[in-house]
């Protein structure tokens, strides 16, 4: 897949409005836009995806653990990325895993998960959530 395709064949919403007939085009990973699925640009590469539904992901601000781990018992980059591919199926693409208030050493070493994880660009991790 290029860096640049469309995507077509689908319902699409953009949070605001229904789209038929229309294809999301995607370059870098990001939307670029939602156009007339006969309007994709010349050398886009189309992508047809028949049928079904195409629409943002959630963000989620506070997760208490996901995958079986809580980000207190394993204050760790792997466990982040854990608790982060366990909400992707369910729609959320991005989320703050939650530190529940806890002992300054655990709150230091979920910090320095944290910023490794930010460092590393785990998928779907914006920062944490500290609570306490």
């Amino acid at each position: 897949m290029s860096d640049r395709f469309a995507l077509t064949g689908a319902r699409i919403f953009d949070g605001d409005d229904w789209h038929d007939d229309a294809a999301l085009v995607v370059r870098d990973s990001l939307v670029e836009a939602i156009v007339a699925a006969g309007a994709v640009p010349s050398g886009v590469e189309r992508i047809e995806i028949g049928g079904g539904m195409l629409a943002p992901g959630f963000v989620d601000l506070q997760v208490n653990g996901g995958g079986g781990v809580m980000l207190n018992d394993h204050p760790d980059v792997a466990s982040i990325e854990t608790i982060c591919r366990a909400h992707a199926p369910f729609g959320t693409t991005a989320l703050l895993p939650t530190l529940i208030t806890d002992t300054p050493e655990i709150t230091a070493a979920a910090g320095a998960a944290g910023a490794e994880a930010a460092r590393q660009k785990v998928p779907g991790f914006l920062g944490l959530h500290l609570e306490g």
